[in-house]
């Protein structure tokens, strides 16, 4: 089903809701709720020649410079019908995205259903259940860090879906199973493009139990990537001479398609809260048939402990390029320049970057009020193959790889302060 039918049904389905349940009950709460979300907050990275962002869905670097329009924004959550059966749910968020507009956007917008006491569908925009912190990916209170580790969710950075989710929920022993199955369509627009998922399906389990919950997915979809960059890019390197470069006209379209990406996700992870201690781990591998949107891996540990209203916690993690490299073979008359270029975009995924890196991190959450928590954190980055370059994701950095040396070591911090609050 298109987005433009959902939405229509989505939007008729939550006004009946409205008028019903407000005919319903005297009370404003009965019928409506709305909660609010948001987050002030500033970056810095630490180098002049390597830029570092909050996210890959945003184009603001900072450059040895303090940014404040990274983790920065501002939600509102309206429930129809809340303690009902039938209800509706709008999400809005606000915040900078790579457009540069801070526009509030729908991030949710749906209606639920309980089928039965285990059954629960829901049909329009809905989270994409991939991530142990996809429920509340937007939420950064409800978060340890100031932020989802990057080295697992640039993995996926998609947030939403539109179409239908099917929720099973069961108390097995003394635990409790979740099954969650979901398909639709979405669009994500990050800093190297705008990306179309289309035919986007996938299956969640989550197992809880006391302190300990568990959650593995596997999820599989089409795309099509637009970025005039890297058109712009492919259609010059198709067009040398086969005298230069034996293969560029046939290798570009056999590694690289912008159409038709097919593209599977795997993740498991499992986390451990007392109340006092708090452990996480989270292990995510995605494969496709592109270099432009290449296959990786990514994985992270996160150690934390509750000491009063302090919580300092420590993390690793590392981010994978697994994706095979293009063999653009220079022909008996390439010159020395062109053999140059054609090293470069082999080893960066024709011009697509490489950003393989570990990450380790340190920080400390202060819930110094009632709804209000303060977090200071320190990313400290070392890229595997820093004289590639990058330029999309979290990491921007030119390549020392044409004759030119960008200065870069491999080594990149990123300082930030954020306030989070809810109300």
């Amino acid at each position: 089903m298109k987005a433009r039918q959902i939405y229509p049904l989505v939007i008729a389905g939550i006004s009946l809701l409205t008028l019903s349940s407000a005919a319903r009950a005297d009370e404003f709460s009965d019928w409506f709720k709305v909660d609010g979300f948001g987050t002030v907050g500033g970056y810095k990275g630490n180098s002049t020649v390597a830029g570092v962002r909050t996210e890959q869905r945003q184009r603001t670097l900072s450059f040895n410079e303090w940014k404040f329009d990274g983790d920065s924004q501002a939600s509102l959550q309206m429930t129809v019908n809340p303690h009902g059966n039938l209800k509706g749910v709008v999400q809005l968020i606000s915040k900078k995205d790579v457009n540069g507009s801070n526009q509030p956007t729908v991030e949710w917008a749906y209606i639920s259903y309980p089928i039965s006491s285990e059954f629960d569908f829901k049909i329009g925009r809905t989270v994409a259940p991939i991530f142990i912190m996809s429920d509340y990916r937007n939420l950064s209170y409800a978060q340890t860090t100031a932020r989802p580790q990057s080295e697992i969710y640039q993995v996926n950075p998609i947030t939403y879906q539109d179409g239908a989710t099917m929720r099973w929920d069961k108390r097995v022993g003394q635990g409790n199973v979740q099954v969650e199955g979901f398909f639709g369509k979405t669009k994500v627009s990050v800093a190297g493009g705008d990306v179309d998922l289309n035919r986007v399906k996938g299956l969640s389990l989550k197992w809880a139990q006391d302190s300990w919950s568990v959650r593995t997915g596997y999820s599989w979809y089409e795309a099509s990537l637009n970025s005039p960059s890297v058109e712009a890019n492919i259609a010059s390197l198709k067009a040398i001479p086969a005298a230069a470069c034996t293969n560029c006209a046939s290798a570009i379209d056999a590694v690289a398609p912008r159409k038709g990406i097919t593209a599977t996700i795997s993740t498991i992870g499992a986390s451990y809260d007392d109340g006092e201690w708090l452990a996480q781990a989270e292990w995510a591998k995605r494969d496709t048939n592109s270099v432009v949107i290449a296959s990786v891996t990514g994985w992270n540990l996160l150690g934390a402990r509750r000491i009063g209203n302090f919580t300092p916690y420590i993390g690793t993690g590392r981010y994978q390029f697994d994706a095979t490299k293009p063999n653009l073979t220079p022909g008996p008359f390439a010159p020395a320049a062109l053999k140059a270029q054609l090293n470069y975009l082999n080893e960066s995924y024709i011009a697509t970057g490489d950003s393989s890196r570990t990450v380790n991190m340190i920080g400390v959450r202060w819930d110094f009020a009632k709804n209000f928590a303060l977090k200071t954190q320190l990313e400290m980055a070392k890229m595997k193959y820093p004289a590639v370059g990058a330029s999309n994701g979290y990491y921007s950095y030119e390549t020392s790889m044409l004759g030119k040396p960008s200065g870069f070591d491999g080594k990149v911090s990123m300082l930030t302060v954020n306030l989070d609050f809810v109300f």
